[in-house]
């Protein structure tokens, strides 16, 4: 803007939404020195809007006869070509192909709105394919200084940044007064009809941890975005989101929209796919991009996105295929422009099958994990599915019954317990929520014994090897005999040290520490029970993965090979396909098996005095657990001195 002339300003004053197009246009070849310059090329230039491609085709043109607006200088008319490409009825095999422009033209400029419109050879042809920046707010201010001497304010220009180019061509002409083209504009906004529509918002969703913070301050930014306050490249724009089924990763995206005030994309491979062959889908991704860039800023959330695939995974007919698929997704999430005003959601349950390549830096590089939710979230939860009814309810004794559960199975509980009132022809209560519940069995006695010898066992080998510090341990005395919800077993926790020593013993006292109830009810009741196995994260699967990490993946046991990456996947698939590892890895357990039995055996005093106050209580803090393990020693010290007298008296 600096460069331009007072002539060339003054004959601007005719059309100031094309100063601001001219502004966009400048700023996606302000790489394209050859052509800045005035030396021979070919470029073309993607429209956010299909309605916008005309206003784009005269910023790029010059604005009077003699003088170029792309470059400032004298125009030739023989050498330099600006031309759009739009539908007109075009068929799929009619795609525009640049190597038709015949004639004399040196410099040739081509404004469309979509890549689909030009042939596959575009990228070839061309010198460059620039996607278009949307208008920023400081260039709405600028055009309003030079083309209508009006002063425009950051708040004002930041929402006429977000009306489209050709109906801010229609309302804002010369010699109309400013706020009546705030009026109309004002009047022709509508809401987009994908909007996401009514619903929770970040601040009214529980139990999303660090998404939820990540989403906040995205909504500050994108706002200070929008005033032209801060740079694109100051906005993050990807996250994965990843966490088990029914966490709330697709709400999320919503509530992430509705906080930030913009527009959902809602993509998924499943949704490009039904559209037919690859070509088909990969328009339709690239479609979801553009349907964004058109209602910049906007979030586009990808589910399921480890459909995607890993190109190193690929095999077979379909690897070419499945590669291409994933070539095309990293395009889209580049873009020539920077896909500006765009920001990308990925959701999955499984984030280890994503391509590295989509997860580095520019990309979806934010990666934060949505967790079950705790105590306090599933209230939260509750509460907001409740609605105004929540304030009547104890909704904390239902939320202690849901430990495990995830938002979707708290929703369904709302929904049924709100059913079970209405059939009543009553309002909500509270025991409708608990009549929903899996009805819970208690334990018999001798298991709940043998629950609490198992569990005592991991503080008393844990205390004695030093591996952390304690907590607490705790035993379940009911359990839901439908298996359909998660009933977790209780169990003692050590809080690992902020620098843990990662050296050999270290992994193999936190192996002894796993088996240690395995190895306590083989020593006191003679048989081991299935309590130590049969599900991720239980006492077996902590055990071998970590004996796996030593084998396999640190040189730390009997061999320096490196088998496998530290990844609980690449490790357990390792295992399965070498005979020689799984045998070092089960002579590991066994020995460390031993290590434990043997602690529990010197000290069983301490661990049966744990266990029956265990018993009693069903919970024991880590100075409780301290406090009966001196009692235990005092007492025994008593005794040996009382031996010790008797002996002496004899």
């Amino acid at each position: 803007m600096k460069r331009l002339s007072k002539a060339l300003s003054a004959k601007l004053a005719l059309n100031a939404t094309r100063f601001a197009a001219y502004c966009s246009v400048m700023r996606a070849l302000r790489d394209q020195r050859d052509f800045l310059s005035g030396g021979p090329a070919v470029i073309v230039l993607i429209a956010p809007r299909e309605e916008d491609v005309d206003i784009y085709e005269g910023a790029s043109k010059f604005p009077a006869k003699g003088e170029s607006l792309i470059t400032g200088s004298v125009y030739d008319r023989d050498r330099t070509l600006v031309m759009t490409v739009e539908p007109d009825g075009r068929k799929k095999s009619e795609r525009f192909d640049l190597l038709g422009i015949t004639g004399s033209n040196d410099r040739i400029v081509v404004v469309t709105h979509s890549r689909d419109l030009l042939a596959e050879n575009v990228d070839a042809v061309a010198d460059a394919v620039l996607v278009l920046p949307a208008i920023q707010p400081r260039y709405l201010k600028a055009a309003a200084r030079f083309c209508r001497n009006q002063i425009l304010s950051d708040e004002d220009a930041s929402f006429l940044a977000t009306v489209p180019l050709h109906v801010l061509a229609a309302i804002w002409r010369k010699g109309r007064a400013l706020d009546k083209v705030l009026q109309a504009a004002r009047a022709t906004m509508v809401a987009p009809k994908s909007s996401v529509g009514q619903g929770p918002t970040l601040d009214d969703l529980h139990g999303l941890g660090a998404a939820a913070d990540w989403g906040r301050e995205l909504a500050v930014d994108l706002k200070d975005w929008r005033a032209g306050r801060i740079g694109w490249s100051e906005v993050d724009r990807g996250i994965l989101l990843s966490g088990p089924p029914g966490s709330g990763k697709t709400m999320f995206a919503a509530a992430l929209a509705r906080t930030c005030g913009v527009y959902l994309v809602l993509g998924s491979l499943a949704r490009w796919q039904a559209m037919g062959h690859l070509g088909d889908l990969l328009k339709a991704m690239r479609g979801a991009f553009a349907e964004g860039m058109k209602n910049a800023p906007s979030i586009l959330l990808i589910d399921e996105i480890d459909s995607i695939g890993d190109r190193n995974a690929f095999s077979g007919h379909n690897a070419q295929y499945s590669r291409e698929v994933v070539n095309g997704l990293l395009e889209c999430l580049d873009g020539s422009g920077g896909r500006e005003g765009v920001v990308v959601v990925g959701a999955t349950n499984f984030p280890h099958m994503l391509d590295a390549a989509l997860t580095r830096p520019g990309r979806l590089d934010r990666h934060v994990n949505i967790p079950l939710p705790d105590m306090m979230g599933r209230r939260g939860i509750l509460g907001w599915h409740l609605a105004k009814a929540s304030s009547s309810l104890d909704l904390t004794s239902v939320a202690a019954r849901t430990d495990g559960w995830t938002g979707a199975a708290l929703e369904q509980l709302a929904r049924q317990a709100r059913r079970r009132a209405r059939r009543a022809r009553r309002d909500l209560e509270t025991a409708d929520l608990l009549a929903e519940l899996p009805e819970l069995m208690s334990l018999p006695e001798a298991l709940l014994w043998r629950n609490a010898i198992h569990e005592a066992s991991h503080v008393v080998v844990g205390l004695a090897l030093v591996v952390g510090d304690f907590r607490s341990v705790e035993i379940i005395d009911t359990f839901d005999p439908t298996g359909e919800t998660t009933q977790r077993g209780g169990g003692a926790r050590f809080d690992e040290r902020l620098f843990p020593e990662r050296t050999k013993a270290g992994f193999l006292d936190r192996i002894a520490v796993a088996l240690a109830g395995l190895a306590a009810e083989e020593a006191v009741f003679g048989s081991r029970s299935a309590r130590g196995g049969g599900r991720k994260g239980s006492d077996l699967h902590i055990a071998t993965v970590t004996a796996l990490e030593v084998e396999a993946a640190y040189g730390l046991g009997g061999g320096f090979t490196f088998l496998s990456g530290a990844s609980e996947e690449e490790l357990l698939v390792t295992l399965h396909m070498n005979g020689d590892l799984r045998f070092r890895v089960e002579k590991l357990l066994a020995d460390e098996f031993q290590r434990a039995k043997i602690l529990i055996e010197t000290r069983r005093e301490e661990l049966h005095c744990i266990a029956k106050a265990l018993l009693q209580k069903r919970r024991l803090s880590g100075s409780e657990v301290d406090e009966l393990i001196d009692i235990q020693h005092r007492s025994g010290r008593q005794e040996s001195t009382l031996g010790l007298s008797d002996h002496i008296s004899t």
